[in-house]
């Protein structure tokens, strides 16, 4: 028998409770007054463009709307001497530049954030060895629930761990109908992010080695944008050991017991630390990890006999009322013309 550190995670999942709000938005009440440097940040070996967002916590709220910092100095160095700036590209949201780092297994990083005449650097991170999914899949509950889960084999060779973190976006297709004859009728693709306030952690070191997890990661109901065809994808993070202490911590944090409408007990000290003043309480982790991505692709065929309409309806029975994406469907928010590669 598996065992995950899903604890209330996997009773939420299991009853189609799924929160839309980001992973690193925590909800907690800082001293009045008092306002705390955060820090979200990773380097990743995905090939995306790699960010660390600043921002001061505001006296309640969720860190999303957290006001700012602006006007940082923020440099990553690694363990063979290279430095690299990142540079903001909007306010409070800086881009790392160049390519005189890249991501790699065994090499050391560290941020180093210079703002409001303060010095702040994280804990050198190690980017631990990747690890790989053997595949990702899905069942469907009372006719309408997609549960997602993947398939990892825990490498034989591994003295512990290996300790993984999961992000899931999905995206969905949307076919135009015919509004005019000189209208071509266009596909578009439509990103959305999970939300993923139950957060998937797993522990391998609870594991045998050799031993196949298949985690439990996401559940999501279907809608009408299930109609077509749907890409759940998963993004698969190896971390450190500390590393996934810390998402840990924040896992236990975002799936306490008790009411729903209860506030948080606190917040949680990360890895940053203000090298002038190291009792500053400091928000966030910034850490590096390779990543994996596996694709589940869901049908609206899977759902039969329960029938879900395409978003635009079917030929001769248009939606009512008739939404105006469905002439321009660039119109939808995070939409794009470009098929995902992985599309098929």
């Amino acid at each position: 028998m598996y065992t995950y550190k899903y604890s209330i995670v996997a009773m939420l999942l299991a009853s189609g409770i799924f929160l839309q709000s980001c992973v690193d938005a925590l909800e907690f009440s800082p001293t009045e007054g008092e306002k705390l440097l955060v820090v979200d940040g990773k380097l990743t070996t995905s090939g995306e463009d790699q960010f660390v967002r600043l921002s001061q916590t505001a006296a309640v709220g969720r860190s999303d709307n957290f006001p700012p910092v602006i006007g940082a100095n923020v440099t990553l160095r690694d363990d063979l001497g290279n430095f690299v700036n990142y540079e903001e590209i909007q306010p409070g949201s800086y881009q790392l530049s160049g390519s005189a780092i890249q991501g790699a297994s065994g090499r050391t990083y560290t941020l180093r954030i210079e703002a409001a005449g303060k010095v702040y650097e994280s804990k050198p991170e190690i980017m631990p060895q990747s690890i790989e999914a053997d595949s990702s899949f899905f069942t469907i509950a009372n006719q309408k629930f997609v549960y997602v889960n993947t398939s990892v084999k825990i490498p034989t060779d591994l003295v512990q761990g290996p300790f993984l973190k999961w992000r899931i976006d999905n995206v969905y297709q949307v076919n135009e109908v015919y509004c005019g004859p000189f209208d071509p009728t266009n596909t578009c693709y439509i990103k959305q992010t999970f939300g993923n306030q139950l957060l998937p952690i797993l522990d391998g070191s609870l594991l045998a080695r050799g031993e196949t997890a298949k985690p439990f990661v996401a559940v999501k109901e279907a809608d009408i944008t299930f109609g077509e065809v749907v890409y759940f994808n998963l993004y698969m993070e190896t971390l450190t050991p500390d590393a996934f202490k810390y998402w840990n911590k924040v896992s236990l944090l975002l799936t306490q017991s008790g009411s729903i409408f209860d506030a948080p007990p606190g917040a949680i000290r990360g890895n940053i630390t203000n090298i002038n003043d190291p009792n500053e309480f400091v928000l966030g982790y910034f850490y590096a990890a390779p990543e994996d991505t596996t694709h589940v692709k869901v049908l609206a065929s899977d759902f039969l006999p329960y029938t879900i309409n395409p978003y635009c309806g079917v030929a001769g029975f248009p939606p009512f009322p008739f939404p105006p994406e469905c002439c321009t469907c660039t119109l939808i928010s995070n939409s794009t013309l470009v098929k995902p590669d992985y599309w098929e």
